[in-house]
């Protein structure tokens, strides 16, 4: 799920989670129901280096959208999530579109909606 995130292939992702394991920003566990599979959770560096790395993101989101009004956000924000619907190609491809920026946080996202309208769950699929 990874690799096809990323858009890296299987050994350049086995490379990258080596590479992040070994900074301490992340730790393989055993997988909950596949033994052949390991899962992968942020450390504690980990999750300040993720925050970090979202905050400086929405920083520029919220400064590229400053010039608009709150009606233009909200049109923008329609015709984002039309487009991001109408691009979505599979659950695969979900994961390549789609920010994951808040998903705890997330309760109208348009991509997951769209998979739910689609019959596809993307929360069965371990890791989402």
């Amino acid at each position: 799920m990874l690799a096809v995130g990323v858009g890296l292939s299987h050994a350049g992702t086995v490379r990258l989670v080596d590479r992040l394991a070994a900074e301490g920003l992340i730790e393989r566990r055993g997988h909950s129901t596949d033994g052949r599979t390991r899962s992968l959770y942020l450390t504690e560096s980990g999750k300040v280096a993720s925050d970090g790395v979202l905050a400086s993101r929405d920083e520029v989101i919220a400064e590229g959208l400053s010039i608009l009004d709150p009606a233009e956000v909200k049109l923008l924000c329609d015709i984002a999530e039309r487009v991001l619907r109408a691009r979505l190609e599979n659950l695969e491809h979900s994961y390549r579109i789609c920010r994951l920026c808040c998903y705890d946080g997330c309760t109208n996202c348009p991509i997951d909606a769209e998979l739910h309208e689609r019959g596809v769950d993307r929360e069965g699929s371990d890791g989402a």
